[in-house]
């Protein structure tokens, strides 16, 4: 099982969760990742898990090359996504890092928009020191600042965005019939108090009914099903 770290101690409504994969320096060595903050800016200290030389990691997600084998993709993906729990503002966006190395989050944003593409308040901006470790999960969830609720059950869509406004990726749900953040056909709704997630872990073909299925109970922090 991963390592999980929440912030400010046990899970609770509102909390950041970034669980982590350290990479190995070999088969026996762990490379501590260090460095790590949450989007509250407190240091943050995550049980490193060792990397050998196989291309899969401990959840049996198939790595990138190591940093040593080149430049590293920098890739982050809209993991996992929960619309409604036990109340309607119960809501939880997680983000997955499937790539050989840390990548800075500094200033990104979640933004979301209805079904017919308007802009809606839901969200959340990241704080400078934020970073999502390699093969790590990042999750926010409604309440205590950590996101701002407000997203549709039945149809709507959410962007990651970087710190230049660039969309990095985009995940709709439901019937969308315009807006900024589908990729080609949306996904299906989510049940109420479930979500829906890529399948497998972190896949991203580029078509959101095809990544993404749903999850009669959600996975915050870990690999989906």
């Amino acid at each position: 099982m991963r390592p999980r770290f929440v912030a400010g101690g046990a899970a609770a409504a509102g909390a950041l969760i970034m669980v982590a994969c350290a990479k190995g320096t070999d088969s026996n060595g762990i490379a501590d990742e260090g460095g790590l903050a949450d989007d509250a800016g407190r240091d943050v200290n995550v049980v490193p898990v060792p990397r050998d030389s196989s291309t899969v990691g401990p959840d049996g997600t198939v790595l990138p090359p190591d940093d040593s084998g080149g430049p590293c993709a920098m890739k982050v993906v809209i993991n996992e996504i929960k619309t409604d729990g036990t109340t309607a503002n119960d809501e939880m966006v997680e983000l997955y890092n499937p790539s050989a190395c840390d990548v800075p989050l500094g200033n990104w944003e979640i933004k979301y928009q209805s079904g017919g593409g308007t802009a809606g308040s839901a969200g959340h901006k990241l704080a400078a020191t934020v970073t999502i470790p390699s093969m790590g999960y990042l999750v926010l969830t409604s309440g205590a600042g950590s996101w701002t609720a407000g997203m549709s059950k039945t149809d709507g869509q959410i962007g990651l965005l970087d710190d230049t406004g660039t969309l990095v990726d985009g995940v709709a749900w439901g019937t969308v019939t315009s807006g900024s953040y589908r990729e080609k056909t949306a996904a299906t709704a989510p049940a109420s108090g479930g979500s829906i997630g890529r399948s497998p872990n972190g896949a991203d073909s580029d078509n959101n009914k095809t990544d993404f299925k749903t999850y009669a109970s959600p996975s915050p922090g870990a690999p989906n099903p």
